[in-house]
Order: C-alpha cells, then sequence, then structure tokens
C-alpha cells in the first residue's frame, strides 16, 4: 500500500511504516491506552489512510466485476452447449436442418433459456459442421498417436442429386480394443476411374490429417467389390495402391464374390431361369396391384396362414434376399394357391387374365416346381446363412474361410438320394405319399422343366469352391495361410517349439511389427494355448483389421438413403458427409459431451448470448384458422 500512497505525496510517519508505534511511557495503564486510542483515532481520520482504504474498495470492486464476467461467460457457455445438444440430436435422427428453429422454440416455451442466436438452420448447419470436424480430428488423432494399423473400405455410390461419390471406411483397433469399422468420409468424386478413386483417396487421407510416412507404415489392407475399376490387375484401384504402397494386402469382398458364385451356378442350369421368371410374375403380381395384395391377405386371413412379403429372387441384391422371397412363397404357399384359384373363377376378370392365373395355380400346385421350391430353400438357407456370417463385424477371414468350406460340405450332402434338404424332403414325401401339400392336392406337369437337384448342387460346390476358396496370386495364397497360424485348431497334435516361426516372421515384416517380440510370445502360446501372450496381441489385432466383407459400408449407403430423402436432394456431399460421420460413429446422445466442441467453436464463432445481426423469420400461421384457435384454447 505504500507505493501508491508515495506516488500521490503522502506522508507517513516512521513509526506507521516500521510497525513502531508505542504508547506514552507512563507507568498508568489508562494513560497507556489513552496515547493508543489517540494515536489510531488521528491515523483514522488522515489523508494516507482515507487513500488507503480507496485502493483497497478499488481491488475488491474489480473482483466483483470479474466473479459477474467469470458467470455471464459460464452462462452463454451453457447455452450455447444446449443449443449444440440440439443440432446433435437432428444430425443423429437424420432430420432435416429447419427442424432446429422448431425446437429451439418448443425449448423456449417449457422456460429454458437458449439466449438470441444460434437458431436459425444455418446455424445447425454449422454446429453439425463443427462437432463433425472436430470429432474426425479427434479419431484421426488417435489412430496416429496410437500407430494404429487399419484396412480400407472403398464403395462408389450415386446421391439422388445424381452426384458419383465415394464412401471410405477404416477398419482399425482403438484403444488396443478389438478392431471396429469407422466412417472417415463421403468423397465427391470428379469422374470414375480408377485415377480419379486414387485421387480422391489420396486427398480424402490428406484432408484427414494422415501422412504419407503414417500410411506406408500402417497402412495394412484393401478391400471392395469386384468391379474392374477397382481390382482390375493393369490400373485398377488396387493395383496402384499396391505399387504405391507395397505391404498392403488387397482383398475381393467374399459376400460379392457368394453372389457371383450362385449366379454363375443359376447361369449353368437353365431350368432355373424358368423358376426365377416364375417367382418373377408372383412378385409382379402383388407389387404392382393393391387389389391383389389385399386378395392375398383375405386368404391368409380366412386360412389362419401367415403371408410373408414376397420379392423378387436371385437378382442383383444379395442371396438373403433371395431366401427371404422361397420362405415367403413357401410359408404363403397355401394362401397363394387359394387367391390363384379364385382369381381363376372371378368373372370380374376379363378371361385372359383368369387364363393366367389358372395357368399360375398349375405352376403353383405342379410336382416339379413344389420339389424346386424345396431344394431352392434348403440351398439358400445355407447360402444366406453363410452371406450372414460373412456380413458380421468381428468375423475373422480364419473363421470366415472355416464358414465357407462348413457350407460347401453341407450342400455336397444334399447330393444323391440317400440324404436331402428338410424342405426337399418335404416335398419329396407329399408327393410320392400322393398327400396334400400344404393342404393342397398336387399334379404332375410334364411341359415343366425340373431342376436337375445334383447337377445344381454340383455346380454350386465347383463355383462356390472356385470364387471363395482359390487364390489366383501365389503370394495372396501364402499369405492367407500365414494368417491362420494363431488358430490352435490347425496346429499339428504335439506342435515343435518353434511351430510356426517363419509364419511369424513372414507375417511382423508385412505388418512392421517387432519378429523377435512375436516369436517370443509365439512360443509362451504353444506352452500355454488357452492364454494369448502380450507379445502376440498386436499381431492379433493385426490379423483380425484384415477385412473379410464390404457389407459394412453397404450398412453406411442406407444411412446416406435415409438422409438424403427426396425432400434432401440440394444437401452439398460435405453435409451428407458430416451427418453419416455423427450418426455413424458419434456417441448416443445421452453420451455426447459438448463442452469441448463449444470450447472450440467460441474461437471463431458467435456464442448464444451474443447480439444477433439478423433475428430468424418468426413462423406464418394460417390466419383463417385464429377463431378455431381460439376455441381449442378455451378454458
Amino acid at each position: 500500500m505504500l507505493g501508491p500512497l508515495k506516488e500521490q505525496g503522502v506522508f507517513i510517519t516512521e513509526d506507521w511504516c516500521n510497525y513502531k508505534i508505542k504508547p506514552s511511557e507512563s507507568t498508568n495503564r489508562e494513560t497507556k491506552l489513552g496515547s493508543l486510542r489517540n494515536k489510531i483515532k488521528k491515523h483514522s481520520e488522515s489523508r494516507a489512510h482515507e487513500l488507503a482504504a480507496r485502493v483497497v474498495e478499488q481491488r475488491n470492486s474489480e473482483s466483483v466485476v470479474e466473479q459477474l464476467f467469470e458467470k455471464r461467460a459460464e452462462i452463454a457457455d451453457k447455452e450455447t452447449e444446449s443449443l449444440f445438444r440440439t443440432a446433435y440430436h437432428i444430425a443423429k435422427l437424420n432430420r432435416p436442418f429447419s427442424e432446429h428453429e422448431k425446437l429451439v422454440s418448443l425449448q423456449t416455451l417449457n422456460g429454458i433459456n437458449l439466449g438470441s442466436t444460434l437458431h436459425s438452420r444455418y446455424s445447425a448447419t454449422e454446429m453439425i459442421c463443427h462437432i463433425a470436424t472436430e470429432m474426425r480430428q479427434k479419431v484421426v488423432k488417435h489412430i496416429v498417436e496410437s500407430s494404429s494399423k487399419f484396412s480400407v473400405l472403398i464403395d462408389e455410390s450415386t446421391t439422388l442429386s445424381k452426384k458419383a461419390t465415394m464412401a471410405v471406411y477404416l477398419r482399425t483397433s482403438v484403444g488396443k480394443e478389438a478392431p471396429i469399422f469407422i466412417f472417415l468420409d463421403l468423397v465427391e468424386l470428379d469422374g470414375q476411374t480408377s485415377n480419379d478413386i486414387v485421387l480422391a483417396l489420396d486427398d480424402c487421407f490428406k484432408s484427414a490429417g494422415f501422412s504419407e510416412e503414417f500410411l506406408r507404415t500402417n497402412f495394412i489392407a484393401f478391400i471392395s467389390d469386384g468391379a474392374s475399376v477397382m481390382l482390375g490387375k493393369k490400373t485398377g484401384v488396387a493395383t496402384q495402391l499396391k505399387s504405391k504402397y507395397p505391404g498392403i494386402f488387397t482383398w475381393h469382398c467374399l459376400n460379392h464374390r457368394l453372389e457371383l458364385a450362385v449366379h454363375d451356378a443359376q447361369r449353368d442350369i437353365a431350368a432355373i431361369n424358368h423358376f426365377r421368371s416364375f417367382l418373377d410374375t408372383v412378385y409382379s403380381l402383388f407389387n404392382q396391384s393393391s387389389k391383389n395384395q389385399r386378395e392375398l391377405k383375405e386368404a391368409s386371413v380366412e386360412l389362419e396362414a401367415q403371408i410373408l412379403r414376397i420379392g423378387r429372387v436371385l437378382d442383383v441384391r444379395w442371396v438373403a434376399s433371395s431366401f427371404r422371397t422361397i420362405k415367403a412363397v413357401w410359408v404363403s404357399f397355401e394362401a397363394l394357391a387359394k387367391h390363384f384359384s379364385i382369381a381363376a373363377k372371378d368373372h370380374s376378370r376379363d378371361s385372359r387374365e383368369r387364363a393366367k392365373y389358372e395357368g399360375l395355380l398349375k405352376r403353383l400346385s405342379s410336382h416339379e416346381f413344389v420339389l424346386d421350391l424345396g431344394l431352392m430353400y434348403d440351398v439358400l438357407s445355407e447360402l444366406a446363412s453363410l452371406s450372414e456370417d460373412l456380413q458380421h463385424r468381428s468375423k475373422s477371414l480364419t473363421r470366415a474361410n472355416m464358414l465357407i468350406g462348413r457350407t460347401i460340405r453341407v450342400l455336397t450332402t444334399f447330393k444323391g438320394n440317400l440324404s436331402h434338404g428338410a424342405k426337399y424332403e418335404e416335398a419329396e414325401k407329399a408327393i410320392k405319399a400322393k398327400t396334400p401339400f400344404h393342404n393342397v392336392t398336387l399334379t404332375s406337369n410334364a411341359k415343366l422343366q425340373k431342376i436337375n437337384k445334383d447337377q445344381f448342387l454340383q455346380s454350386l460346390v465347383d463355383n462356390l469352391t472356385r470364387r471363395l476358396c482359390q487364390e489366383e496370386d501365389e503370394n495372396s495364397s501364402e499369405f492367407l495361410k500365414d494368417l491362420d497360424i494363431l488358430d490352435t485348431s490347425k496346429w499339428p497334435e504335439k506342435p515343435s517349439i518353434r511351430h510356426g516361426e517363419k509364419q511369424i516372421e513372414r507375417l511382423c515384416s508385412r505388418f512392421r511389427l517387432n519378429a523377435e517380440s512375436a516369436i517370443r510370445g509365439m512360443r509362451d502360446f504353444i506352452d500355454e494355448p488357452g492364454h494369448l501372450p502380450k507379445d502376440l496381441k498386436a499381431l492379433s489385432l493385426c490379423i483380425e483389421t484384415i477385412l473379410v466383407s464390404s457389407s459394412e459400408v453397404e450398412h453406411g449407403f442406407s444411412v446416406m438413403n435415409l438422409i438424403c430423402t427426396d425432400l434432401r436432394t440440394s444437401l452439398l456431399v460435405s453435409n451428407i458427409s458430416n451427418l453419416m460421420f455423427i450418426n455413424i460413429n458419434g456417441p448416443p446422445i445421452e453420451l455426447f459431451h459438448c463442452q469441448s466442441y463449444v470450447k472450440t467453436w467460441k474461437k471463431h464463432h458467435s456464442l448464444a448470448t451474443d447480439p444477433q445481426p439478423r433475428r430468424c423469420k418468426p413462423p406464418k400461421f394460417d390466419d383463417t384458422k385464429q377463431t378455431l384457435w381460439k376455441v381449442c384454447n378455451d378454458k
């Protein structure tokens, strides 16, 4: 306090400055106390004390102002956080940006203070963009800092606005846990050649924050569908990526291979096309006519039978959807027969239409069709189960190869006359016993060409083996065998202590891991097969990171279709990407912590309590119903 007082020319005695105030030298106590009180009184009335009191008061007032500013800043942050949660809620539920204004208005009516700005749909777009950008940076930063190995999955699609795009997914370990799929970005393509795709993928990596050095070390696998632009041997995307990153493993999606094998078998057996043509006709009848749908439903209710939706079979969709169609026809067989019988006798229809239904009934109730239906039910049931297993997110290549081999063995047992599938056997039994099948009398139709069961099954087994179990590239075949080294079921009964060392060395060289440490872990694993050693966990994560199927990107396109509706065709690709990133990767709204996003937002943007430069337009109401609303609100 002495400094400020000296600056104002105030003199303070040495006694007061050095704390040497003493009472009088009198021996009387009252006199001493009186002397001290007198000195204190004089000091309290002095200019020095007055100035010192002002300094203290000023400092106290500044502290109060600082507290007020801090409290106001805290309120502004809280209100902005509420708006961020509202925008995040819109992104997670695939709602239009325009709903942000309505939700803000609703919360305001409920008594929640949300400030005066960031209420428009433009603000919602900016906040969602900021959240997605920050979230993507955090994810990429974690991957880079943890030096996690990753695989890349890409596929092309076209938005409703006819823009060619490419979805980019990663499969990697987060926090040293089991690898998961992460949607990285949706990139707009300038063209759809392999060169355009590779350039777009490079730009995607760079904008995300991956350096070339990191990619050369940690990019271990690439997977896509079987399009020639992706897997072409000369200039395909996979070929160009391998020339740039020699260590990566390229893979053709097993689900797409399965579809190709099924279509190859379909092409080999002509009778399948007749079977498919009949089911396509049935599909068209009920898909294009609400009257037929209603009559089929009435027939099923009358018969107390279940009715399932009939779709197409063996078309561009995956085999699981074909099985659902076969199952629907099998379950709805009696209702279909009844509907065709009624329609064939319905004189409100013309003669040509009645004849058509009569022909459909004859085909449906024939021995040949029922046997074909049972055969396709058994076969597609096995293939659909395999397809769904291959789509599982945690499926490894080792497990996938085991499932493929098992399915081929099961289909092989269906051949011959001694062993059939359950549904084929049920159909054959009804025909031999000449009993009704699902309460429908069956007749033979010599004009129909039945599917040759053994020929079809052999063609299917051959094509599955060729498409799914054989690799054209010898290096790929050796790599796949090396991946099985940690599968104890494929070890010899008494493995040597050095069992699998060459495979471990090759895998570590490819994945850029410490081979010596992994070999020590392998020896520990041989001694204790029930426990995976710590030294093998890095290699195990790399093996699990290798992709089996591109089904995850199909799930992403389903999300994109929910976002890009007919009413939102003008969405920018960047906004679609942000919405997909939050929807697929972001935590649920209950677990979303927006504080860090608000902290980075306010560095360059306004908060909810800042003065609003332009207010949102008030909602427009139908003035002609004002009187009606008064009645509705009447107490």
